[in-house]
């Protein structure tokens, strides 16, 4: 009887700690190349913070079946991102045409990622009512990855995205999904958010 109730309390434990340290999975399709795409794993990032929630809800009690739900959601997402680096590989195999004074194509530069690291200050009009709101912003850059954490009115947590030369876009791990997406000028940044498949403006400055 003991043994059994030791291994009720690991296994609730072990649940518990996968719910706490799950990786949550990212936007990693550039959204002006796949458009269909992005909104895909945008998509598959909701549906993996709901059944986050639902599983703090319910104290992990849902018979392992949630984190599996959970696993299947990172293989898709990761399936998402490859079916974007196929079409990729597919626009690459058409060779452009020759130029007609016979020199090959120069290639082409690989764009320059900005440094957003640091602290930022965003002004996003409301999706779901007149006026706007401020959020707050913490970004640490390696490379083209982004990391950092997020506070808005409601909720607060973790976000992840990614920088290509100057379009940036990272989503929050938090109860609601938000995901920005914008441009990086000498003003700050700029673009569109979404949350719920509702989406409106956004701009950030550097604190």
């Amino acid at each position: 009887m003991k043994r059994n109730k030791l291994a009720i309390v690991l296994g609730l434990a072990t649940m518990s700690y996968a719910v706490a340290h799950a990786q949550m999975p990212t936007v990693t399709i550039d959204p002006s190349r796949h458009g269909n795409l992005a909104s895909a794993q945008e998509s598959v990032i909701s549906a993996y913070s709901r059944v986050t929630e639902a599983q703090r809800d319910n104290n992990a009690h849902l018979g392992g079946h949630a984190q599996r739900a959970k696993e299947l959601l990172e293989q898709a997402n990761q399936e998402i991102g490859l079916a974007a680096d196929q079409a990729d590989a597919n626009q690459g195999e058409a060779a452009p045409p020759p130029s007609s004074s016979g020199a090959p194509p120069a290639a082409t530069p690989a764009p320059v990622n900005i440094n957003i690291s640091g602290n930022w200050t965003i002004y996003a009009y409301n999706v779901a009512q007149p006026g706007s709101s401020l959020k707050q912003v913490q970004i640490s850059q390696d490379g083209n990855v982004l990391t950092g954490n997020f506070r808005g009115p409601n909720q607060k947590g973790h976000l992840q995205g990614w920088i290509n030369g100057n379009h940036v876009e990272f989503s929050t791990d938090t109860h609601d999904v938000l995901t920005f997406r914008g441009e990086v000028t000498a003003d700050g940044m700029s673009g569109m958010y979404g949350i719920h498949g509702d989406h409106a403006p956004w701009k950030a400055q550097r604190n």
